[in-house]
């Protein structure tokens, strides 16, 4: 048997994500994402479809909802994934919050062109996990919200707060008249992390696997920080980075 192409979920789901007023439906699979789509009453289920061992503790946990069981390689063929941990669901799709909705929050996470789903999904359970974070991604040259992105949160997407925006920049721009400083990472930066003070409000910035920060963001930035690392390493991945700038600037520093 062939594996299935891990990516091609997310391609065919990010399509649908820039036309949401066609989409009346979408898969997402997953224990975790599924429950906490459940508990969360975030989406609107069609169908839970599981494989039999599974019926039982879905069938509970649905109230109602239909829940059919299926085969694993029909799961496999549903989700586009092996690794669906036997439970599947057809919801409706993913809802953005507005940004105007982040604004009463105290930390953010924005995201200058993150464009792989498992960063992505990572970045969204530790914003969620560490500090109850909002999310800002922008509309193109980045991932969006997909089945993917959902399991690699472990189903934080349904509990966090994300704003899709057009113009990252002009969405800076709007955070900061809220009363938010913009801290950026840069591994070239002269500033440790350890040193930026805490703020009542916050917005980590964080730049793209490949590019970093584009100029055009990095303009609108209030202070820029590098993460201390032994010797000459000075590689970190994003999701990485953003778990320990959450947990100094959240955390630690905070008064």
């Amino acid at each position: 048997m062939k594996t299935a192409d891990p990516f091609r979920a997310y391609r065919a789901q990010k399509t649908h994500q820039r036309s949401r007023g066609n989409a009346s439906s979408e898969l997402i699979y997953g224990r975790n994402p599924v429950m906490e789509a459940l508990s969360s009453e975030s989406r609107t289920f069609h169908e839970i479809i599981v494989l039999p061992q599974h019926q039982e503790e879905f069938t509970r946990a649905a109230k109602g909802i239909p829940v059919r069981t299926a085969q694993r390689e029909d799961l496999e063929k549903i989700t586009l994934s092996r690794n669906h941990q036997g439970v599947a669901a057809r919801v409706s799709p993913y809802r953005y919050a507005a940004l105007d909705d982040l604004m009463s929050l105290d930390t953010l996470v924005l995201l200058d062109s993150v464009e792989d789903p498992q960063n992505l999904g990572s970045i969204i359970r530790t914003a969620y996990a560490l500090a109850g974070a909002g999310v800002i991604i922008p509309e193109h040259r980045a991932a969006s919200v997909t089945p993917a992105v959902v399991k690699a949160s472990s189903g934080a997407t349904e509990h966090t707060r994300i704003a899709l925006v057009q113009n990252l920049k002009d969405a800076c721009r709007e955070v900061k008249k809220h009363g938010f400083w913009l801290v950026g990472l840069d591994v070239t930066a002269k500033e440790d992390l350890r040193g930026i003070p805490g703020f009542d409000k916050v917005g980590i910035v964080l730049g793209g696997e490949d590019s970093g920060i584009r100029p055009i963001i990095a303009r609108e930035i209030d202070l820029v920080a590098r993460i201390p690392m032994k010797g000459d390493f000075n590689s970190l991945n994003v999701s990485q980075a953003c778990t320990i700038a959450l947990y100094e600037l959240t955390g630690r520093n905070r008064p």
